[in-house]
């Protein structure tokens, strides 16, 4: 079995823009995967960063089954993957989940057989994004207790974030989140959305990185009576220190991650001992193999992990894959409103999301992911055929 054509999509869909890749074989067999920058910018820059890593360890009579030997070899040899970001990391997340799925649909098994095997049957999850069409802080209980009313029992948001006027939120910004009212408005809404939805809902923040450390530890004090199961990026990803520093003055567990990128950046975040949830996303820290030895890392360290997904519902049926077979699983992370959002796309025929219940994700044992792409949808988004 050899590698025959690369197609790489890039898709306007409302407030994100997935990049997804798909590689199919002369046998005719399809694997997906997906370049996880859809959020913020960068999108375009991965679907070149594809193009050429393709064109440049894909083409020749290229086999899809030899994926550590590849992503060794891309690692070693493309230049800018040593402490390298999201661009190059991205483009190969994509490249080892498509030759994954691959490979699994050649043997029959699901994606997750190749990380070990199932652990679980269903994956307990959180609603993201069910703040999605608010247009003011009045608008936030009433959307929480929406989401509890879907059957999850845990819920995420960003208090230091600005709602935007069509209904999408917009990170904080670092001088901004510090300013004393903006603070005080976050705590608002904590106290809001916690009244909302009562004592047994799971309620996580993610701050983003948005205020100064000492703003961040006088904010966790402030919302400790409100039982925050963990807040998320309570420092730079890249400040150390800082984690440190925040970590060490707050009761709430932290999380990190998302912006970590390989088991090379997460070295160090695991030696600060400062956090106690680890969240690569599979999209951008070097794909499932990778992910799988960062779980394997945290697990020496007694710290838990849940994949940080952001992304195309194609993310989410990756991530699936992978929480299924970690034995230091903690909760899926999950986007079940995007479709509020004017102009979103769903890319996939069979998205995992109509399937939960209870907020719960059922594993599914079809080969490979599991899904395949809608073609009316991506007609248009057509970025790059690569011929191999």
């Amino acid at each position: 079995m050899k590698l025959k054509t690369a197609n790489i999509y890039l898709i306007q869909s409302g407030g994100i823009r997935p990049v997804l890749l798909e590689l199919i074989t002369d046998d005719g067999v399809t694997g997906v995967g997906e370049a996880g920058l859809a959020y913020g910018l960068g999108g375009l820059a991965a679907t070149g960063m594809l193009k050429e890593m393709i064109e440049r360890y894909l083409a020749n009579g290229q086999g899809p089954f030899g994926v550590q030997s590849l992503w060794a070899e891309m690692y070693d040899h493309s230049f800018w993957t040593k402490g390298g970001g999201p661009v190059v990391f991205s483009a190969m997340s994509a490249i080892e989940q498509a030759l994954m799925d691959i490979k699994a649909r050649a043997l029959g098994i699901p994606v997750y057989e190749l990380l070990g095997g199932r652990m679980r049957d269903g994956l307990r999850t959180y609603a993201n994004g069910w703040y999605f069409g608010c247009t003011s802080d009045s608008d936030l209980p009433k959307a929480a207790v929406g989401a509890v009313t879907d059957g999850y029992g845990a819920l995420k948001f960003y208090p230091f974030a600005t709602i935007l006027p069509d209904g999408r939120l917009r990170h904080p910004s670092l001088r901004g989140a510090s300013e004393p009212e903006l603070v005080r408005q976050a705590i608002s809404r904590v106290a809001a959305v916690r009244e909302a939805v009562g004592p047994e809902v799971e309620l996580m923040l993610d701050l983003s990185a948005g205020a100064t450390p000492d703003d961040t530890i006088r904010f966790c004090h402030a919302i400790e009576k409100f039982d925050i199961t963990y807040v998320e990026e309570p420092a730079d990803p890249g400040d150390i220190g800082s984690l440190i520093k925040v970590a060490n003055a707050l009761s709430q567990r932290v999380a990190v991650g998302e912006r970590v990128y390989t088991r090379y950046g997460f070295r160090d975040v695991l030696e600060s001992r400062a956090v106690d949830i680890l969240q690569p996303d599979i999209g951008n820290t070097g794909g499932l193999l990778e992910a799988r030895k960062i779980a394997a890392m945290a697990e020496a360290y007694s710290v838990k992990v849940q994949p940080h997904i952001c992304a195309s519902a194609l993310s989410t049926a990756v991530g699936m894959h992978f929480s299924a077979s970690i034995p230091n699983f903690y909760i899926q992370e999950h986007f079940p409103y995007w479709d509020r959002i004017p102009g979103h796309i769903e890319v996939l025929e069979d998205p995992i999301e109509p399937t939960l219940k209870n907020g719960v994700i059922p594993i599914r044992d079809s080969p490979g992911f599991g899904v395949t792409f809608r073609r009316e949808a991506l007609r248009d988004c057509l970025y790059q055929t690569v011929a191999l």
